[in-house]
């Protein structure tokens, strides 16, 4: 009992959602979205769909008492990621700023409280009330892209002209300091110069003179380099006294190669980390060129594979680094071969190996006796790392092994089920496997929740059919596609991650549906309403992926966009959730309308979830002009306390 409540509530952070997320950032990521649509559109979807499943599996399960659960759930989750988790991000970050998306978020999480508590209080929830959640979310959705194209279309070439001529200053003025470190390079040179001459003329008994040796020494920048600072084509720097000519000094007067590589070295930097000797990833090539990275944050960013933001074992680096990485990537793999030709007869022409590889790496098979020995070594050492990862890797604590070597037999049943061909977590082998056993699991899912036996449906073996006809893409890949680091095609990996997310929304559903009811049953047992369970046990499991990843964004620099995903996420989790939760319960039992009653703890929940959006507004905006201090982070977790203990002193009065 405890192995199944430890496997199905904490473990399936990773089983419920990470293979849906995979496939939705994958096209996310390919598609170009901007990083904020993309947050309230596929990677919402993703990133939700454990919490939206839950909530209509309670409501559907229980027409009487389900929604109680997911309400439960929802406002117990809105208020430990609004609370717990957003100050974890404030004190981890050391402040975040308040403006913008942020406060969007915020205000779009109020109304969406508000317009819940009313609906909820008129005592029932109709097509009408549905169509509104479903119609909000959809508002909120368009607004963001609006935004989205506002930005890129004014504020980011705004910002770009802002930057390049900040950068064309900046780089005046290096060219100046350049000009005077190597006047006073010259400077040095010759008076060193001036002095060895002068103790050479005495120490040789040279007849004096009225007039002492001079040197004349002119320091010639190109025209080009010149005119940018400001100057004439030449800039002579004349060293007292005269007496000899230009030719002859330059000929006579020794120069020191230290002097001289001081001088290149002046003239041929204009970066001030260059000069100071430290580097900066952001500067590193910079010199005469407009430094135009500003742009670079505009692309979509990686948060999971191997590459990504939030993995663990990956070195941390800027996501303008990332970016501009991702970015030269894409211009070195695409189109630089003169003789590629883009046919649909490709395939006639240079075989299956064109079509299956994206040009990053890789290398398919060279026989299928090479496919078949290929395939086996790569779930080999596939397996061997996923054993070694959890039970031999330091960053896991003695819980986190324990709750990972509980979650494994259902890791390894979903990672053969599930085929994931995305960058990152791309294996050939596996990719092949599962698409070959993933017409056994969907025949399971049916047989347990539907009822329905597709293996054999009126005297056709459905299930043996599919499982025939996904054979042949799984040899093909075997055979063909791309192995050790490459990545497949987006013609390839499109689709099969398309059907990879199906799949994945089924064991989402299957596992949900597990839970909800292993907390019914709990709650039966042990005499705990269905409320409290919801907005305890069932928000603090579906929480903590969330703090997981958000408090790693804040850490990596991203304390803006974790923040705004504290607010946007529940607003999703809410709208689509009680949506979709009574539309599916409304098409079960033919009603156009269901009654609902608004317990003391959720509108405690409405309650405390006003307060903490009024607060950070408040904070943020008005008292501290623009930023969220340290201080309202432990202020929001301890409201997340007092919010518990009211809850608990209203149920149980």
């Amino acid at each position: 009992m405890v192995h199944i409540m430890c496997t199905l509530h904490f473990a399936p952070i990773d089983t419920l959602s990470l293979p849906y997320e995979r496939s939705l950032e994958m096209f996310s990521f390919k598609m170009g979205l901007p990083p904020r649509f993309a947050g309230v559109s596929l990677l919402a979807l993703g990133n939700g769909s454990a919490d939206v499943s839950a909530t209509i599996n309670a409501i559907t399960k229980d027409p009487a008492n389900g929604y109680q659960l997911s309400l439960g759930a929802l406002t117990g989750a809105a208020m430990f990621i609004g609370n717990v988790v957003a100050g974890s991000i404030i004190i981890a970050a050391d402040g975040v700023p308040c403006r913008g998306a942020l406060v969007r978020d915020v205000v779009m999480m109020v109304i969406t409280v508000i317009v819940v508590f009313l609906v909820l209080r008129s005592g029932s929830i109709d097509t009408r009330a549905t169509t509104t959640f479903f119609g909000m979310y959809l508002a909120f959705v368009i607004i963001v892209l609006i935004a989205d194209i506002y930005h890129r279309a004014v504020v980011v070439p705004r910002i770009r002209a802002r930057d390049e001529a900040r950068e064309r200053d900046r780089q005046l003025e290096e060219g100046r300091r350049a000009m005077d470190a190597a006047a006073i390079a010259v400077d040095k040179v010759a008076d060193e110069a001036l002095v060895d001459s002068v103790a050479e003329s005495d120490l040789l008994g040279a007849p004096e003179s009225n007039e002492e040796p001079g040197t004349e020494m002119r320091l010639e920048l190109p025209d080009q380099r010149a005119a940018m600072m400001g100057g004439s084509g030449q800039s002579t720097i004349r060293i007292m006294p005269t007496g000899v000519s230009e030719a002859s000094s330059v000929e006579e007067m020794p120069i020191h190669n230290r002097a001289l590589n001081a001088v290149l070295n002046a003239l041929s930097n204009y970066d001030k980390y260059e000069e100071t000797g430290t580097e900066d990833p952001q500067h590193a090539a910079e010199g005469w060129g407009v430094d135009g990275i500003s742009s670079e944050t505009e692309r979509p960013i990686k948060l999971h594979g191997k590459d990504g933001l939030l993995n663990r074992h990956a070195s941390a680096q800027s996501v303008v680094g990332t970016a501009a990485e991702t970015n030269l990537q894409m211009s070195t793999s695409g189109g630089g071969d003169e003789h590629h030709i883009d046919s649909p007869y490709r395939i006639m022409d240079g075989g299956m190996d064109e079509i299956c590889t994206d040009g990053t790496g890789g290398f398919g098979a060279h026989s299928w006796m090479g496919a078949w020995h290929d395939g086996k070594e790569e779930l080999r050492v596939h397996w061997r790392e996923m054993y070694e990862d959890i039970f031999h890797n330091e960053d896991n604590s003695w819980l986190d092994k324990f709750l990972l070597a509980a979650e494994l037999p259902f890791t390894i049943m979903r990672k053969s089920t599930v085929p994931i061909p995305c960058e990152g977590y791309y294996c050939r082998a596996l990719v092949a496997m599962s698409l070959l056993l993933s017409p056994i699991w969907l025949g399971t899912y049916f047989y347990m929740f539907f009822d329905t036996n597709l293996f054999w449906l009126n005297g056709f073996p459905y299930i043996l059919i599919l499982c025939i006809v996904m054979a042949f893409p799984a040899v093909c890949i075997m055979r063909y596609a791309p192995g050790g680091d490459g990545n497949m095609n987006l013609l390839i990996s499109g689709p099969i991650a398309l059907y990879g997310f199906v799949v994945a929304a089924t064991w989402i559903d299957a596992t949900a549906d597990r839970l909800v009811s292993l907390l019914n049953f709990l709650g039966v047992v042990c005499h705990i309403p269905s409320s409290i369970m919801g907005l305890t046990i069932l928000a603090w499991g579906n929480s903590m992926a969330d703090l997981a990843a958000n408090v790693t964004m804040a850490k990596k620099g991203l304390a803006n966009m974790a923040m705004t995903a504290c607010f946007a996420g529940p607003v999703f989790n809410i709208l689509i959730g009680l949506g979709g939760g009574f539309t599916a319960l409304g098409n079960i039992t033919g009603k156009s309308g269901n009654e609902v009653v608004l317990s003391g703890t959720i509108t405690t929940g409405f309650i405390f979830t006003l307060i903490n959006c009024a607060a950070l507004i408040i904070s943020g905006v008005f008292l501290c002009k623009g930023t969220i201090p340290v201080s309202f982070g432990y202020f929001s977790i301890g409201l997340y306390a007092v919010y518990v203990g009211t809850c608990l002193f209203v149920q149980f009065r």
